[in-house]
């Protein structure tokens, strides 16, 4: 498996589908009583299956001088990472897409590398991502690399975000 920087201009038209299925969840609990709130996040069972699909162009145009890397097994694209920088010295990773049937294989541990050293040569301070407290296979793997959660946003991705348990979850991992 071969990690190559790629030209952010080739991928401006490219659109990708992102999918994933989740039998666990982390349910966000938050409780305010007058002088003191709580948090907790517990994990817990689907009653059947979740599934995320949908497609997107990979270059959105909130994605300002993106930075990209391909993970290769000779001419087969094994999963793509795309990053950017932010105005407080981190490196935001907008997307990490490694295709269904190469998952399991350590393509997403390789594209995670490029960034983190790409981040650690330019200076910056910490990596930063966000997924959704759903997606209990990539929160594995987030914090399974050394990401910690950083915050979370209930209102996101609509206003029932908790009910519909689809909510942001920040993570970051310091440098």
């Amino acid at each position: 498996m071969e990690i190559i920087a790629l030209d952010p201009e080739s991928l401006s038209r490219r659109t990708v589908r992102y999918c994933y299925s989740s039998e666990r969840y982390y349910d966000l609990v938050i409780k305010n009583d007058s002088d003191r709130w709580t948090v907790d996040l517990f994990l817990k069972e689907f009653p059947a299956p979740f599934l995320k699909e949908e497609s997107y162009n990979l270059l959105d145009p909130f994605k300002e001088h993106p930075i990209a890397y391909g993970a290769f097994d000779s001419c087969k694209e094994l999963g793509l990472i795309l990053f950017g920088r932010e105005w407080n010295n981190l490196l935001r990773i907008w997307d990490i897409l490694v295709w269904e049937e190469n998952r399991r294989m350590g393509v997403g541990k390789k594209l995670m590398d490029a960034a983190r050293d790409y981040a650690i040569t330019s200076g910056m301070r910490r990596l930063v991502l966000e997924t959704q407290n759903c997606n209990y296979r990539a929160i594995s793997f987030y914090l399974k690399y050394g990401f910690e959660l950083a915050g979370f946003d209930t209102a996101c991705y609509s206003n029932e975000d908790i009910e519909r348990r689809e909510v942001r979850l920040e993570f970051h991992y310091l440098l």
